[in-house]
């Protein structure tokens, strides 16, 4: 039998040793910043994603069950009441490939009501009631009820996509997650039915094709619910101001420093945490960034890599090489990192800027860069990179959106306009809304009616809380015919408004911005516009006191929203419905809206 004092030595040896493998290298070599900047554990991330799973599958019915529920997090340290899919925030990514059926069975766990929207999907004829759009398409789903959506997927429609809450502001408050869509591949010889249960546990390997691929939901975040951000913006208090956000989080995490909010907040730094990515030195780099926020455009820049640029909204594009590229609210860009200069380091930062010239006042909580760590396989030394940023970076090295062109050479062939839709759209105060800040398209602000859904109606017609566009070929045929509208929408605002077309894409033809004045379209000198068709996108930035000019081919019968992404925005009536071929909407469509009701 060994003395005491023996077993003691022997017991301290070993807690030593255990302390020296638990602790972070960064903290062993004494980095100053290791204490306040909690980072992730390098696991494979819920986020990596696997293509070739379902691109080698045949089309197939793929069903899923996403259960809502309010949650208190901190998911940057500070507390929050978070809405979660699946106990997860955000909520899980749905992967899917081109020409399969979602089949989502919405589980309504919340205290209020909800509705999904699948934004930047193409439903067919006949689906118009699956997009998600309380108010336009369906009846919000009520608290403790369920609710199925059939989302046909095109098999010419693959990239990257989300889905969000379109109810409210719990867009604001987490309900998003991302949707992934992979090209057919190799075919198995029989259909099959999926049954893909998304849980927290799904751990994945590297692609065996020698790609890693990601994605990234970047978004501005509030402390305050996003029931409280409106409720101040639509008084008296905001002037007009849109709500400066907290901060910006990444795959909802970020390190906040508590002692930089003047608000009363429950906040432990101990909980939030910078996030961090795996890259793969011997494979290709794949990340798609999605902009999920309520206001702010996201400058992203990592340190020492060029982004090669292949993806637009969903669209592929011939692939453009920057240092930086801009994503506003709604908006999808999935890159190759292309690693540069630095050859001895092995982690880098990956930079998520904001601009306070996009805010109307501070906020002195709010970290303009906040930043996430890129770390190759086998990296060893300090935790935190110590990599510079770019600087003075040149027009030429950021990225030109009305630059991009589609991949498919034989998309580039734009076709004439029939005809064109004028929009003015503002944030006003008015005398008879109580001197509150409302938004308006064409002097209408949108309301949407939750208990009487545009679609489930026989006869629509617009009205001072739903301007309504009717959208139909005058010969009044059998046959569908696309109609083709170039909508021109003019900004009288000083600030950008991304503004998102349901269920169509539309071609981005022309953007101005005044230096002074109002920057309106001018009629008698208009703009010389491209003979070749840009990159199709669903959601693009209308310039601050200037216009934008979309063209759009109307080819799918339905109600169609089309507002500004700006959460606040939105939420104040800043949107209007084109109502697409309705006598072409079939009767099931309309059905499935007034079921909704019941």
């Amino acid at each position: 039998m060994l003395p005491f004092w023996n077993y003691t030595v022997t017991l301290l040896i070993l807690l030593a040793v255990a302390l020296l493998y638990w602790t972070p290298l960064s903290s062993r070599l004494g980095d100053p910043l290791a204490n306040f900047l909690p980072v992730h554990s390098e696991e494979v991330s819920r986020f990596q994603l696997s293509p070739s799973k379902y691109s080698s599958s045949s089309e197939s019915e793929r069903i899923y069950n996403l259960t809502l529920k309010e949650e208190v997090l901190s998911p940057n340290g500070v507390q929050k009441t978070i809405y979660t899919i699946n106990g997860l925030f955000p909520g899980p990514t749905i992967e899917a490939r081109a020409g399969d059926v979602l089949v989502v069975n919405v589980y309504n766990k919340l205290s209020e009501a909800t509705s999904l929207h699948w934004h930047g999907i193409r439903h067919p004829v006949g689906h118009n009631s699956q997009d998600g759009a309380a108010g336009v398409t369906q009846c919000p789903i009520q608290p403790g009820a369920n609710f199925t959506y059939h989302i046909h997927l095109s098999a010419a429609q693959h990239g990257t996509f989300w889905y969000h809450s379109h109810q409210s502001t719990q867009l604001a408050d987490g309900l998003y997650g991302a949707l992934i869509i992979y090209p057919s591949g190799r075919l198995v010889e029989k259909p099959q039915s999926h049954k893909d249960e998304l849980r927290s546990e799904d751990r994945r390997e590297i692609e065996p094709s020698g790609v890693l691929d990601q994605v990234m939901l970047l978004g501005d975040w509030y402390h305050r619910s996003g029931k409280e951000v409106s409720d101040w913006y639509q008084s008296l208090r905001s002037h007009g101001n849109e709500p400066v956000p907290d901060a910006v989080l990444n795959n909802g995490d970020q390190a906040f420093n508590c002692s930089k909010s003047i608000a009363k907040i429950v906040c432990d730094p101990k909980q939030g945490r910078t996030p961090t990515f795996k890259l793969h030195h011997q494979h290709k780099n794949i990340i798609r960034f999605i902009n999920t926020g309520s206001l702010a455009e996201i400058h992203l820049s990592l340190d020492s890599h060029l982004l090669r640029v292949f993806e637009a909204d969903g669209t592929q594009v011939q692939p453009v090489t920057v240092k930086e590229l801009t994503i506003a609210p709604g908006q999808r860009y999935a890159v190759e990192l292309i690693r540069g200069g630095e050859a001895s380091a092995c982690r880098f930062w990956l930079r998520q800027r904001v601009d306070y010239n996009d805010f109307k006042y501070p906020n002195v909580a709010l970290d303009l860069e906040s930043k996430s760590i890129m770390s190759y396989t086998s990296c060893r030394g300090p935790r935190l990179p110590d990599t510079r940023g770019w600087s003075m970076l040149n027009a030429d090295e950021r990225l030109d959106p009305l630059s991009l062109q589609p991949l498919d050479e034989s998309a580039r062939i734009l076709p004439p306009a029939n005809d064109v839709v004028m929009m003015y759209v503002t944030t006003m105060i008015r005398t008879a809304t109580g001197n509150k800040p409302f938004g308006y398209v064409n002097q209408t602000t949108w309301k949407p009616n939750l208990v009487n859904p545009v679609l489930a109606r026989t006869d629509v017609v617009s009205s001072s809380k739903e301007l309504i566009i009717p959208v139909a070929n005058s010969n009044k045929s059998s046959s569908l015919t696309p109609l083709v509208l170039d909508i021109i929408v003019n900004n009288l605002e000083d600030g950008p408004h991304p503004f998102h077309l349901h269920g169509h894409h539309f071609w981005p033809l022309y953007t101005y911005e005044a230096a002074m004045g109002a920057g309106s379209y001018k009629w008698d000198r208009p703009p010389t516009l491209p003979t070749t068709a840009p990159a199709l996108r669903d959601t693009f930035v209308v310039p601050a006191k200037g216009h934008a000019i979309f063209r759009v081919r109307f080819d799918t019968p339905g109600m169609w929203l089309f507002h500004c992404h700006v959460l606040v925005h939105l939420q104040s009536g800043m949107g209007m419905i084109f109502d697409v071929f309705s006598d072409h909407i079939p009767v099931e469509d309309r059905k499935f809206a007034v079921d909704s009701c019941v």
